[in-house]
């Protein structure tokens, strides 16, 4: 019996390690290609995914559009939360009205870049996520219409920035 269990533990290890590999391998990859792209973060983010064992960059694709859409989904819900707070003044209600929409929009341009891939129009993939990318620029920079404001989603713009990069980084190397 311990001699059927070796080799099973041996193969999953093996099995890890190459899925590990192939994840460092394609966000090293993607990093180089966008210098605004985190690395550690492409990395720390796919390796936390569990049993993802991506083998092909077309898996990454799907993968890191699908994260994105989760993200956008929480990002919405946090908006939605921080409307109900009565502290914010009438431009960061304005301002987190605007994100709430340009985040809404994004839910269904994602899925239909996530379509797109999958239909194997590597092209309008690449538009539609570089397309949504701007959201997390356009409601960052609202905040800063008024001096003295900061954005409360900073943090998660900044996620769904990286989310966004790593996508259009593995489409073009689907190329």
């Amino acid at each position: 019996m311990k001699f059927a269990f070796y080799p099973r533990l041996i193969f999953l290890l093996f099995q890890c390690s190459n899925g590990s590999d192939f994840v460092r391998q394609s966000c090293w990859e993607a990093s180089k290609s966008d210098p605004k792209l985190s690395y550690g973060f492409c990395v720390a983010c796919l390796e936390s995914i569990p049993k993802s064992q991506p083998t092909s960059i077309e898996e990454l694709v799907d993968m890191t559009i699908q994260i994105t859409e989760s993200n956008t989904t929480n990002i919405v819900s946090i908006i939605s939360k921080l409307l109900q707070n009565q502290t914010f003044t009438q431009h960061e209600k304005a301002c987190l009205k605007d994100c709430f929409h340009l985040y809404s929009d994004a839910l269904s341009e994602l899925q239909d870049a996530l379509n797109a891939f999958k239909s194997k129009d590597l092209d309008t993939a690449n538009i539609k996520v570089s397309a949504v990318l701007d959201a997390c620029v356009t409601c960052e920079d609202q905040f800063k219409d008024k001096k003295g404001e900061a954005c409360p989603l900073t943090n998660d713009n900044n996620i769904y920035f990286q989310l966004n990069a790593i996508s259009l980084a593995f489409i073009q190397m689907c190329h």
